[in-house]
Order: structure tokens, then sequence, then C-alpha cells
């Protein structure tokens, strides 16, 4: 089921962020981040990098915390992001949805730019009941692999990433766009 209000309920009144506990996409992050970056967090729940991030805009169609709340599909930034995160925001619906998400997180984004991303490789570990009805993606590091290839970024850095309790996919993409490439 990818139903954005069914989503919006579920992570506003049911979901617990635990961003603090991941490995590797959790809030040690922000030391890759360069000072002067602007970085879009996608889904940002909670805003758990807000104030930690000189140039941050997290968006996220069910939390109040956000400082937009939109879909990354509905966003329209008046300036492009040289950085974003997809920690578990593109993580719902079908190969279609996804495509779409990601299309519309790369639009935010400067030709040369990084996107870090967690992902569920499909897994019903949330501790609820309700998590059984959401339609999760099954990442995987080879679809990874592919939409980074499909959209010009370099995968770098795949791991296993944890919060203690369940398995994510973490991993950057990395586009070092210049015109003499293009040639």
């Amino acid at each position: 089921m990818h139903n954005q209000s069914f989503l919006n309920n579920y992570f506003a009144n049911h979901w617990q962020s635990s961003i603090e506990h991941y490995v590797y996409s959790g809030l040690h992050v922000i030391q890759k981040i360069p000072t002067e970056a602007r970085v879009l967090d996608v889904g940002c729940g909670t805003n758990s990098f807000k104030g930690l991030i000189k140039n941050l805009v997290g968006i996220d169609p069910a939390r109040q915390e956000a400082d937009i709340i939109t879909t990354i599909e509905d966003y329209k930034p008046t300036e492009l992001f040289d950085i974003a995160f997809c920690f578990g925001s593109i993580n719902f619906g079908n190969d279609r949805t996804i495509l779409k998400q990601i299309s519309s997180v790369v639009n935010c984004l400067k030709e040369k730019s990084t996107i870090y991303w967690r992902c569920n490789p499909g897994l019903y570990d949330h501790k609820d009941e309700l998590c059984e009805k959401i339609n999760f993606y099954p990442w995987t590091f080879e679809r990874l692999t592919f939409y980074a290839n499909f959209f010009g970024y370099t995968m770098q850095n795949p791991a296993k990433d944890t919060d203690g309790k369940n398995i994510r996919l973490y991993c950057e993409w990395i586009k070092n766009y210049s015109p003499a490439m293009a040639l």
C-alpha cells in the first residue's frame, strides 16, 4: 500500500526516530558535510539535523518538525542543493514510485552533488502492527547501483547500517559533473 495519508498517519503517530543510533547514517554524518553546503533532508522526520547543519532544509509530509511539510514530489526549491539526505524516506511503493521520487530528489540538486542513502531492504521490522500494511520497497545494493548509474551518479561506501535493532542499507551517490565531461 502506497497511500500517502496512511503513511503520514503512521509516521506522525506511530513511528519513533532512532537516527542517533545508526552507525553510518546517524548524526555523525554531519562530519562529512562541508560547512557551506546546502543540504536537503528528504523525509526529515523529527528534523534531527536542524541546528547541526548550517544550510539545511528538512521536508516531510507527516511531521510538524519539518521546515516544510510536503512530499518530495511536490517540493519545488527556490535554490538547488549540494547534498540530499534520503535516510529512510525513499522506501515505499513500486519501481515507478521510487523512480519518480529519486527523480524529484535529483531535480533539487546541483549538477555536482551527493546523496546519502539509508534504505530498508524490504523488512517489516518496526515494532507496530500497522507496519505490515506498508509496501516497503525491497532495496538491494544492486538496485541502489542501478538507480545511481541511471541518474549519472557513482555509488560509494555501501555498507549494512544498523541502529542496534534494524538492518538497513547505506551508501553515498556522488556526481562530479563538469562541462568537460559532456564532451
